[in-house]
């Protein structure tokens, strides 16, 4: 069986376990968002968003926002500011994060987009990146060493955009994959 295969019927399972009157069909507004990671280790309920119930139902209305490395998308802040409400935002990295390894693996990166994609592709690829292409690619990834560091400098990139309201509270932190715990790293009630 493949992958959707595996998903239909899985959906067929659990339409046949929900409540229909439970599902959240109705937008619940809500002035909180977390952008964080695609990794699926990092588990939200380590900061009180649970998962949907079997029933269909949620508990938290917390808009969760994921993409590599937790580095924020500006489409779904706009939208998510100017149209659903967000008032605080929690940017949330973690250790052990893809984009440290892209960055420690670029030159495999490289080799692999050399491998899968025709010549055209790779020359319209280094055309968009532009030259000097590792080191440039590198920060069109958004591909750092350091989550800590890597949180302070996305809470500034998003505080300082143009797209942003001033009255934003945005929050950094550190998430760790080996104990669960997390770590303050800009508290955005504190001003400075």
């Amino acid at each position: 069986m493949n992958w959707l295969e595996n998903m239909n019927k899985a959906n067929e399972r659990f339409k046949s376990q929900v409540d229909e009157n439970l599902l959240p069909v109705n937008r619940e507004p809500c002035p909180y968002a977390v952008v964080t990671c695609m990794d699926p280790r990092i588990n939200l309920e380590a900061i009180g968003i649970g998962p949907f119930a079997p029933t269909g139902q949620i508990d938290s209305h917390v808009r969760v926002i994921r993409t590599i490395g937790g580095l924020h998308d500006i489409r779904s802040l706009i939208i998510g500011i100017h149209l659903a409400g967000f008032k605080e935002i929690a940017v949330i990295m973690h250790t052990d994060c893809g984009c440290s390894l892209a960055l420690q693996k670029i030159d495999t990166i490289i080799n692999n987009m050399i491998s899968n994609l025709t010549g055209t592709q790779f020359e319209s690829v280094k055309s968009i990146v532009g030259e000097p292409f590792e080191e440039n690619l590198v920060d069109w990834l958004g591909a750092f060493e350091d989550p800590y560091a890597a949180v302070v400098n996305e809470v500034e990139n998003i505080k300082k955009s143009v797209f942003i309201p001033k009255s934003l509270i945005v929050h950094g932190i550190v998430y760790d994959l080996a104990t669960g715990g997390m770590d303050i790293v800009i508290n955005g009630y504190e001003k400075g």
